[in-house]
């Protein structure tokens, strides 16, 4: 396992990645933030708030940072997530983009 870290990740990614219930992280999303997973595109507040919502109350999602890699704002993170899905837990990478101290972009690689 790595030692990773997550306090290290530019916040609000550490915010994020450290939430216990992922529907109280919306104000890490700026007001027109963009996230794109599971083949979707959710763009600004109402829609990142129900993205949020259906994630954590079908998977219940927990994550452990295994590396991150920032370059500028740009920020790609490699974590392992597991949760009541099949396959759990599973390696994902998600871009994330953030803008003044505020997730602009979330996209699942």
């Amino acid at each position: 396992m790595s030692h990773f870290d997550p306090a290290t990740l530019p916040r609000p990614l550490a915010d994020y990645f450290a939430a216990a219930d992922h529907r109280n992280t919306l104000s890490l999303f700026a007001p027109d933030a963009r996230v794109l997973d599971e083949g979707a595109v959710h763009v600004g507040t109402s829609k990142i708030a129900a993205w949020l919502e259906s994630v954590e109350a079908r998977y219940h999602p927990r994550y452990f940072v295994q590396s991150a890699d920032t370059e500028g704002p740009r920020t790609v993170v490699s974590f392992l997530v597991s949760g009541t899905f099949p396959g759990s837990p599973v390696k994902l990478r998600q871009e994330i983009v953030v803008e003044n101290d505020r997730i602009a972009s979330l996209e699942t690689l």
